[in-house]
C-alpha cells in the first residue's frame, strides 16, 4: 500500500503536470481551423517537406536521361503535381470553411433580429389586446347575466385581471370567487354572508360594483358580514364593515299612519280563538 501511495499521481503539491493531471499545465489547443489530424506529419502530400522528400527519392531512384536538368525536371513533375493538387484542395477547403462560417454568422444575426422583432411584436400585441380579451370574454358570458354588460365585464375583469393579483396578495386558497350582493341592503348582505359561512375569511369579488369583499364575523354583533377591502390591502380586516341590521325606525308609514304592511291576520286569529273557545265546544 505504501508503494502505491508513493506513485507520482498521489503526490501532493508541486506541478500539476504529472500523474493523472499530466497535460493540464500545457496551453489549450485551439481548433478554430478544425480538428487536427493526429496522423498528419510534415511529410504528408501537399506539404513542402513532403514534396521535397518525394522529389529527392524520385531523383535518386531515376536513371539519368537527357542530361541533369531533364532528369531533375522529370523527377520533380510528379511530386509537384501532387503538391499543387493538394494545395488547391487546401485552399478550396479554407474557402468553403470561410463561406460556411460567414453564412452561419449571417443566419445567427438574422435569427437574433427575428427574435427581437417577435418579442417587440408580442409585447405590443399583449398590451393592445388586454382590453380586447376582456371584451371578448364579456361577450361570451353576457347571456349568463341577462345581457347585463356591467356584470359580464366585471366577470371578465375578475378572471383576466383582478383574480391573479388577489391570489398573489391573499393566497390561492383564500379565493372565494364571484359573489352578487346589494351592498346597500342589510338583508342581502346578511343572506349572502350566511350562504357563504363555510368560506369565512375568504376574499370575494362583487359583480355589481367590482368591490373586493372579505367574509368576517362582526366583532360588535358576532354576525357574519363582509368588509370592503382596498385593492392591494393585506394582513388585516380593516375596512368598511357592511351593516346587517335593519333599521326599523326608518320605515315609511302607510296610509293614515299605519304600518306599510298592517298586521291583519294576527288579530283575526285572536278573535276566532275567542269565538271558538272551550265553552263553545261544550255548548255552554
Amino acid at each position: 500500500m505504501n508503494r502505491v501511495l508513493k506513485r507520482p499521481m498521489f503526490r501532493i503539491g508541486g506541478s500539476a503536470g504529472t500523474g493523472i493531471t499530466s497535460g493540464l499545465d500545457k496551453p489549450r489547443q485551439q481548433y478554430q481551423q478544425g480538428t487536427p489530424n493526429p496522423y498528419a506529419t510534415n511529410l504528408m502530400p501537399g506539404t513542402l517537406p513532403g514534396f521535397l522528400t518525394s522529389f529527392g527519392l524520385d531523383l535518386l531512384s531515376r536513371p539519368p536521361s537527357g542530361g541533369l536538368l531533364s532528369t531533375v525536371a522529370q523527377s520533380a513533375k510528379g511530386p509537384f503535381e501532387t503538391f499543387q493538387a493538394a494545395e488547391l484542395r487546401r485552399q478550396e477547403l479554407e474557402g468553403e470553411r470561410a463561406f460556411q462560417q460567414e453564412l452561419a454568422d449571417k443566419e445567427q444575426q438574422a435569427a437574433m433580429e427575428r427574435l427581437q422583432t417577435k418579442i417587440a411584436s408580442d409585447e405590443k400585441i399583449a398590451k393592445a389586446s388586454e382590453d380586447l380579451t376582456v371584451n371578448q370574454l364579456a361577450a361570451q358570458v353576457l347571456g349568463d347575466y341577462q345581457n347585463d354588460l356591467n356584470k359580464a365585464t366585471n366577470h371578465a375583469k375578475y378572471f383576466l385581471q383582478e383574480r391573479p393579483v388577489l391570489a398573489k396578495q391573499y393566497g390561492e386558497t383564500q379565493m372565494g370567487g364571484l359573489i352578487e350582493v346589494n351592498l346597500n341592503d342589510p338583508k342581502s348582505i346578511q343572506r349572502s354572508a350566511n350562504l357563504k359561512k363555510k368560506d369565512l375569511g375568504k376574499v370575494f369579488y362583487e359583480l355589481n360594483t367590482g368591490s373586493v369583499l372579505k367574509l368576517i364575523r362582526d366583532p360588535a354583533s358576532n354576525k357574519l358580514t363582509f368588509t370592503i377591502l382596498d385593492k392591494g390591502q393585506t394582513g388585516d380586516d380593516s375596512g368598511e364593515i357592511l351593516n346587517t341590521t335593519v333599521d326599523t325606525s326608518k320605515r315609511t308609514p302607510g296610509l293614515f299612519g299605519q304600518e306599510t304592511k298592517p298586521n291583519i291576520i294576527g288579530p283575526a286569529i285572536e278573535r276566532l280563538g275567542e269565538e271558538f273557545s272551550d265553552d263553545f265546544y261544550q255548548g255552554t
